[in-house]
């Protein structure tokens, strides 16, 4: 990650100072010039951001500053954002994981909308992952 920050460094000075600036403009002024995808990114962010206990002034603040920083690195480019499905099965595999007792197989397939075969090939899979993550503590040690 520090390698990859090194890229940027130059360029991510200068649009800092550019960035701590936003808090000086009032907002009104500062939306209304910004297209209509980069003002929906800011309401995504902030939205995540007022979710995560964040006030909601202060995270519409920082989605502006963060919707800009991305602006600026990847704006006026065609590019794909992936739907998050992969994350969002993930997710849904480690809550089975973590909600499974042994005993409650068709239960977890009913809640998670899978099928029982489904569900045990899950359950099998992160107990896998759990053996490697205990495994792997106990030898890097």
């Amino acid at each position: 990650m520090d390698k990859n920050l090194d890229l940027f460094a130059d360029d991510h000075e200068s649009l800092g100072q550019l960035v701590d600036r936003l808090d000086q403009i009032p907002a009104a002024e500062l939306t209304a010039k910004w297209p209509k995808a980069l003002a929906e990114l800011v309401d995504v962010l902030a939205c995540e951001l007022g979710r995560g206990g964040m006030a909601a002034d202060k995270a519409l603040a920082q989605a502006r500053k963060l919707a800009l920083v991305q602006a600026n690195y990847m704006g006026g480019r065609a590019y794909y954002i992936p739907t998050g499905d992969h994350l969002k099965a993930a997710l849904r595999d480690r809550a089975i994981w973590d909600e499974f007792n042994g005993r409650n197989i068709d239960q977890l397939a009913r809640k998670h909308g899978l099928s029982v075969p489904q569900t045990y090939a899950v359950v099998a899979e992160q107990r896998k992952l759990a053996k490697h993550r205990i495994q792997r503590d106990f030898f890097d040690q």
